[in-house]
């Protein structure tokens, strides 16, 4: 499996703790000093940012088109200076994105436009990943 892979027994852990309604999802992301695509793969972009923005997000608003879904971003952008902050927070950017609810990320997921556009991309170019379920209060 790779160190980016979301399992099935993660993706039915998570929609059980969040339940219903909607969600936020927080992406801490550390790319790689280079991608590391698949050999032959069509799509391959020259650095990791271009290969995230460019290839998985393009994937992912694809994937989203082909279940109907329609996720808001909420913020995204570099980390300029942690604060408070330890030697693994060494994030290259933070994405925040809002959903109607799990189910919905859950089938852009499946999808299998994301497994072909967007998934080999994010294999490629994040080196570290974090992503976290939120609910506003």
């Amino acid at each position: 499996m790779q160190a980016n892979e979301l399992d099935d027994a993660a993706l039915d852990k998570a929609a059980q703790a969040i339940g219903q309604g909607p969600v936020v999802m927080v992406n801490l992301v550390r790319f790689r000093d280079a991608p590391d695509y698949a050999d032959g793969f069509a799509d391959a972009k020259p650095d990791s940012r271009s290969g995230y923005y460019e290839g998985y997000v393009g994937g992912f608003y694809a994937a989203c088109e082909e279940v109907g879904v329609t996720p808001q971003l909420v913020y995204a952008g570099q980390r300029i200076h942690g604060l408070l902050a330890g030697p693994d927070d060494d994030w290259d950017d933070i994405v925040v994105v809002r959903y109607d609810s799990f189910a919905d990320l859950r089938a852009i997921l499946d999808s299998e436009v994301y497994a072909r556009l967007a998934k080999p991309h994010r294999f490629a170019v994040i080196a570290d990943w974090r992503f976290i379920a939120t609910r506003g209060r």
